[in-house]
């Protein structure tokens, strides 16, 4: 078990040769972002850029893409093919979400329309074809909002399995029965097709968040069968306590008490780098364990692991090991947040502040 120093980063940082352009320092292809986390987009784009890397482009959803583009011109994007998810109100009549307006404020709340638009098509799979096979990494599940799930709660029909039958159509995953609300599977259909897709690509692939939530439900299922997953051969997953009590079926308390040893476990068993975030994130291979001193509770806010995957996959990019990336990316994520911190305090940095420090970051290292 090592802690990372300025030292060892230093060491592992790649090379900037004067003689380059921007495919020198590799594309980051990143899939994130939904309707109510167009943030984790933005957020997990431009960190990829501001550790290094040459080129990034964000699919997904149309609104997302428009919102990303809106606010900063230094990511392409790819509207990926979107359909609209409908309700079912009591009287079993759907609903186009699109032309749905709102009730007045004296309406019955079981005649309320909820508006959730442009769930990504499992088609879009066939959009992503040519860049899932052009990029330098691949990066998916920041904002992603798979399957309309929470951070509590990933709702799958128990009648559903996404191996034995792939979610290829808008079947419905059901939740709020007792309010005439039937939800369709929301991106849940979308990354199941994206993950068969990428089985054998052979750059790195970055799982987050919502990623890592669904995958835990291919791995323990509602229903009495287990599925064995295959992540991608240098992938690097980045769940908190909870996303890794989810994947491994394990209390969280059980996971903190043991993080070295639980990280571990999960790299093993899915054969993966594992960054298990929170304090003194641990970074795992299975067979290595490195411990991040770096950090502070600034970074304890909605957004900041977002700016974390966008790191690691800006490291990936410009062809450093998953490993080294993860530790690359996690020591300047919390020494961004440390220098930070000092100008804005631990109370006031947002996600987004921390972004402007990576620079400052990354030239304390230098300096060394």
């Amino acid at each position: 078990m090592n802690t990372l120093t300025l030292e060892y980063i230093k060491s592992i940082l790649p090379p900037r040769p004067d003689n380059s352009h921007k495919m020198t320092f590799g594309h980051v292809l990143n899939i994130a972002g939904s309707l109510h986390y167009r943030g984790a987009a933005y957020l997990s784009s431009l960190s990829a850029l501001r550790v290094g890397a040459g080129y990034v482009t964000l699919a997904s959803s149309p609104s997302v893409c428009d919102s990303v583009s809106a606010l900063t011109p230094n990511v392409v994007t790819l509207p990926l093919l979107a359909h609209v998810t409908q309700r079912h109100d009591d009287a079993g009549q759907a609903t186009d979400l699109l032309s749905t307006k709102m009730q007045p404020s004296n309406t019955q709340s079981s005649d309320l329309q909820a508006i959730d638009v442009q769930a990504i098509d499992k088609r879009a799979v066939l959009q992503l074809r040519d860049k899932l096979n052009q990029a330098s990494v691949i990066s998916m599940g920041s904002g992603l909002s798979i399957g309309h799930s929470t951070d509590d709660q990933l709702i799958i029909s128990p009648n559903i399995n996404p191996l034995a039958n792939p979610p290829l159509s808008n079947k419905h995953l059901s939740n709020s029965h007792s309010q005439g609300l039937s939800v369709p599977d929301g991106n849940n259909g979308f990354f199941y097709a994206l993950l068969t897709e990428i089985q054998a690509n052979p750059n790195p692939v970055i799982f987050d968040a919502d990623a890592l939530n669904f995958i835990s439900h291919l791995l323990h299922p509602s229903g009495p069968s287990k599925t064995s997953i295959n992540l991608p051969k240098n992938s690097i997953i980045t769940p908190h306590p909870k996303e890794l009590s989810r994947l491994l079926n394990v209390d969280v308390s059980e996971i903190q008490a043991k993080r070295v040893h639980y990280a571990s476990i999960a790299a093993k068993q899915l054969n993966t780098v594992v960054v298990l975030k929170g304090k003194h994130s641990v970074i795992s291979d299975g067979e290595r364990v490195f411990i991040n001193p770096t950090g502070n509770s600034a970074l304890a806010k909605a957004g900041t692991g977002d700016v974390l995957t966008g790191m690691i996959s800006g490291f990936c990019a410009q062809g450093v090991s998953p490993i080294n990336a993860a530790c690359l990316g996690v020591y300047l994520h919390g020494l961004a947040g440390d220098i930070a911190a000092e100008d804005l305090s631990q109370y006031g940095m947002l996600a987004s502040d921390l972004l402007n420090y990576i620079p400052n970051a990354i030239l304390k290292v230098l300096a060394v």
